[in-house]
């Protein structure tokens, strides 16, 4: 579950900083603006994909690295391949950890839960 708060927060979080940087570049270069405004709607995205997803939905987690894509090829264009590109990566692998989060496995899950009873069982190996 810890993977999937951190990155319902990690999206609400980034979006809203994100957009508070973009929008003081654009107050100070109102020229800016044309730049911003696909990415201000990515990042509302992002945030309300973000809530949604701590409710463990798999169409939220889907849509959030959707989103993520969207903005990071947006970014991209608009400031360069680079620029924020090891922050990019970090927030890409917490993204990656809360989609796979919210997969289930019900198959993988049963057979780890006999393998725990079965060593359970045996006792401590030596």
């Amino acid at each position: 579950m810890n993977g999937i708060n951190y990155a319902s927060w990690t999206a609400m979080g980034t979006a809203a900083v994100t957009a508070v940087i973009i929008l003081a570049i654009v107050a100070d270069e109102p020229g800016a603006l044309r730049d911003a405004v696909p990415l201000l709607s990515t990042l509302f995205g992002q945030a309300a994909v973000g809530y949604k997803l701590r409710e463990r939905s798999q169409w939220a987690a889907w849509g959030l690295m959707a989103t993520y894509a969207v903005g990071f090829a947006l970014s991209a264009l608009a400031y360069g391949v680079l620029t924020g590109f090891i922050g990019k990566v970090a927030i890409g692998y917490v993204y990656v950890r809360g989609w796979l989060a919210t997969l289930d496995y019900p198959e993988l899950c049963k057979e780890i839960a006999a393998l725990s009873a079965q060593s359970a069982e045996s006792g401590p190996q030596k």
